[in-house]
């Protein structure tokens, strides 16, 4: 089988298996129209937008949290956490502490976690509605001295000189191993990874990390210690329903949780390797799990409606020669089976899928556009930059999000801080 019919074979598999005979008509092609480009002056590192309404919230690297209007660009409102005290030894420059955000499905809720907790805020008002954590793990271990960002310089001693001059120079590699076991180790804290609302609210998946956990250029740099656990919260009663320790080699990245709230979708993480698996929401216990693959950052999970299929990077087929990882492919829920590869082309850094699952908007690997799918023509049907992108090459495309209700769509560059923010009609014909 040549090469293009085995592409087109994909394709029939991905469009028959998501899109049965006769289930859906022609739709109109989407009209984007620019509204502004967003600089929020500070590193991106989580980003929302609230369902049925234009609110849109980003939490930025100097550990702010600012709600505004896409219309309108008016900012609703804005807040911020304090930095807890830590030896910054354990991080790199240009790492923060992390910060994770979700608006709830109804888009009155705000959930934000920092630190070791998940803070719940109305929408209404910004009262604080609840706050989810597990008194003590926001301690520093024993031994772990706080530091300051900008150290303190002083003039050395003459004597401080001569004995710092007389001991033996250590070897670089053993200096790397020990100050890796310690990021391994961490500070003591346990931090919020990553949350995700069940669709009727009322239960919270979270995933921790207790190593070294900083983000980094909109991503999360996370040291596995070995205790890193994801918890099931009920949000009536304030507890946790189950714990669990999976990979003592990984941590959880990424969750998502299906649609009919029966499982829930998850990335595990080793240093430069990735997992996709599936769990069960009720009891945690895992389902299956696809094999550990390289890549670069945690590959995006995409639950299509009804949550039998899902979209993600093909982590699992990758080594460092074919780079599998930068595409994606259509994967059954229940079983974790490929169903189809995507059609390669420029390959997939980041994406969002529509709730009615008609359109998929990707950013390309290369970051350089973003492209939007119909899913039922098979074919990309918009290509696209930002007009007025400043692109460098610390600044690509590498975040897209689709609001719930198909209204917006925002693609930006964690790092600069810029989005492009648009509305999304799909009220015009498709053309010729």
């Amino acid at each position: 089988m040549s090469l293009d019919i085995q592409k087109m074979f994909s394709i029939w598999l991905f469009l028959a298996f998501f899109y049965p005979a006769g289930a859906h008509t022609s739709l109109a092609e989407p009209t984007l129209h620019q509204v502004r480009i967003e600089e929020l002056s500070k590193s991106i590192l989580a980003f929302d937008i609230a369902n049925d309404s234009d609110l849109a919230a980003a939490a930025l690297s100097d550990l702010s949290v600012r709600v505004w209007r896409l219309s309108s660009g008016r900012v609703i409102h804005e807040f911020s956490f304090p930095e807890p005290p830590t030896d910054q030894n354990l991080k790199l420059d240009g790492e923060y502490e992390p910060v994770s955000l979700h608006f709830s499905p109804d888009g009155r809720t705000l959930g934000v976690g920092f630190s070791n907790a998940i803070c719940l805020y109305d929408v209404e008002n910004w009262t604080e509605k609840n706050v989810l954590r597990v008194a003590g793990e926001d301690n520093l271990r024993p031994g772990i001295i706080a530091t300051s960002r900008t150290p303190l310089l002083r003039q050395r001693t003459a004597q401080e000189a001569q004995a710092q001059s007389e001991q033996p120079i250590r070897d670089i590699n053993q200096t790397m191993r020990e100050w890796v076991a310690r990021r391994h180790r961490g500070d003591g804290r346990t931090r919020v990874r990553d949350f995700a609302f069940t669709r009727d609210g009322m239960l919270i998946l979270a995933s921790y990390c207790r190593g070294g956990c900083w983000s980094s250029s909109g991503a999360v740099v996370a040291f596995a210690s070995g205790t890193d656990p994801v918890r099931l919260w009920d949000l009536r009663e304030k507890k946790i329903v189950w714990e669990k320790l999976y990979d003592p080699q990984g941590v959880i990245s990424r969750v998502v949780v299906s649609p009919d709230g029966g499982r829930f979708i998850a990335v595990n993480s080793e240093l430069a390797h990735c997992a996709v698996a599936a769990y069960d929401l009720s009891s945690g216990e895992a389902l299956w799990s696809h094999r550990l693959g390289p890549c670069i950052s945690p590959p995006n999970v995409q639950l299509l409606p009804g949550g039998r299929s899902f979209i993600t990077n093909r982590v699992d087929e990758a080594n460092r020669k074919n780079k599998e990882w930068r595409y994606a492919a259509l994967y059954e829920t229940a079983t974790g089976n490929k169903i189809a590869d995507l059609p390669e082309g420029d390959g997939i850094s980041a994406a969002d899928v529509s709730s009615d699952g008609h359109w998929l908007v990707s950013i390309i690997w290369r970051g350089t556009q973003f492209q939007i799918w119909d899913l039922q023509a098979k074919k990309v049907i918009i290509r696209d930059v930002p007009k007025g992108w400043k692109r460098t090459v610390d600044c690509v495309l590498n975040r897209v999000r689709l609001s719930p209700d198909n209204r917006w769509l925002v693609v930006g560059c964690n790092v600069r801080g810029d989005l492009a923010v648009y509305q999304w009609d799909e009220g015009q014909s498709p053309k010729p």
